[in-house]
């Protein structure tokens, strides 16, 4: 009996990656950490020798730096695409007519699903296309990632795909599975958003510094205050339920009347705080539709 780890799919199954830059990283030691795949089922292709060599060193030998060559080595494997939607064009160009994978998973921003059945060459009627953004806090399993598919009559248990894709991204933190045409709005509040937290912490930070506290009890003070307001939000223990309360409970808990706390929302109100967050993220959002567009030409 071919054994099964509870991913949906024999442990020999193989994963191919078609690139090897920081999110396949993530997404690679993220699922084996979680014993989800082995080493000896990955297969990597990478742009130059020098990569190639640097995943070799951490165990890992099915490395190539010809796409070409890694797919014709393995046919009906697992599909996971993570190059950056410019190069798309270039590197499918270069795929094997024959392929025949189990199903695709893409990791593009701006390249919907439309669009990656159209330009994949082996794609066939019954073909699964997942559309799956991971975000930076991958790297350490704690990523919020977004998943989405076109649902397909046609294709042999669909089911079982859509699933082995859910647990392959809930190896690096929490997924989500939406419709596509919210894909790029949750994309950027997924996939963009650590970049605007980032400087939500370093602008705490700096506020401090400016009323002479120190830089590192700055950064350290900033960076666990919003880890822990986060917590409270996720954690029922808080006695908060994200589902069916609003966030204002909680801030109206931290704003006592006439303290420091509400006078700092009235300085954030009068600057369009708010707004200018809801401005980044249309702005992101619209972003991804632009370049959806460009990659449909």
């Amino acid at each position: 009996m071919t054994k099964n780890s509870g991913n949906g799919f024999p442990d020999s199954t193989n994963l191919v990656f078609i690139g090897g830059g920081n999110m396949a990283a993530a997404l690679i030691k993220g699922c084996e950490k979680k014993e989800f795949i082995r080493k000896e089922n990955v297969s990597i292709s990478v742009q130059t020798e020098k990569s190639a060599q640097k995943w070799r060193n951490q165990g890992y030998q099915n490395v190539f730096t010809n796409t070409l060559e890694m797919l014709d080595k393995y046919p009906t494997a697992i599909y996971v695409i993570c190059v950056k939607p410019q190069v798309f064009e270039e590197v499918v160009s270069s795929w094997p007519v024959n392929s025949r994978p189990r199903f695709i998973i893409s990791v593009m921003a701006g390249v919907p699903l439309k669009t990656l059945s159209a330009k994949l060459p082996f794609v066939s009627g019954n073909t699964t296309i997942i559309r799956l953004m991971p975000n930076v806090a991958s790297s350490i399993g704690s990523g919020a990632s977004t998943l989405c598919y076109e649902k397909n009559e046609k294709t042999d248990d669909q089911a079982s795909s859509i699933e082995y894709a859910r647990k392959f991204a809930e190896c690096v933190g929490t997924v989500e599975i939406i419709p596509e045409r919210c894909f790029n709005a949750a994309m950027a509040i997924g996939g963009s958003s650590p970049a605007w937290t980032f400087m939500y912490i370093e602008s705490l930070a700096d506020g401090a510094v400016a009323q002479g506290l120190g830089r590192a009890e700055a950064k350290r003070l900033a960076a666990q205050a919003v880890f822990g307001a986060a917590q409270m939000l996720l954690n029922t223990d808080s006695g908060f339920d994200i589902e069916t309360q609003h966030f204002a409970l909680l801030k109206d808990k931290v704003c006592s009347p006439g303290g420091t706390t509400i006078e700092g929302v009235r300085a954030l109100e009068k600057n369009g705080f708010r707004s200018a967050v809801i401005e980044a993220v249309v702005a992101a959002s619209k972003k991804a539709d632009d370049m959806a567009k460009v990659m449909e030409k």
